[in-house]
């Protein structure tokens, strides 16, 4: 089993990533960390209505989801107090609104001990 930092397991987390096979490396990363995965997503528009319905302990979101990007679910997640975590594949750096540039964002390709370490230091306390 990987290294499984302690404030990973149990934790309810969504992913949302529109590319299928990245989304199943991002669940894969957490489910095997004890986490239970909501999602994963893939367009934004379902991603907003979970958020609203559905109790969360972090999330990891993919910027552009199929040309939409993914700041008013960002929003709505700092609203409800929900941690999340950025993981992109493209130099959307410049497009990430101030009120997000706090926000851990990872590189695809991903380390898979890197989003379990990141996400263990930004969904603690959640």
């Amino acid at each position: 089993m990987p290294s499984t930092p302690a404030e990973l397991r149990g934790l309810r987390v969504l992913v949302v990533e529109d590319n299928f096979l990245v989304a199943e490396a991002v669940r894969e990363v957490f489910e095997e960390r004890g986490c239970v995965i909501i999602g994963p997503v893939s367009r934004l528009a379902e991603a907003l209505d979970v958020v609203a319905s559905t109790a969360l302990d972090g999330a990891v979101l993919d910027i552009n989801l199929a040309g939409e990007f993914c700041f008013p679910l960002a929003q709505a997640l700092r609203a409800r107090g929900v941690p999340f975590i950025f993981v992109t594949g493209y130099g959307e750096a410049s497009l990430i609104p101030p009120e997000f540039r706090d926000v851990p964002r990872l590189s695809k390709p991903f380390d898979a001990l890197e989003v379990a370490q990141t996400a263990a230091q930004s969904f603690s306390g959640s």
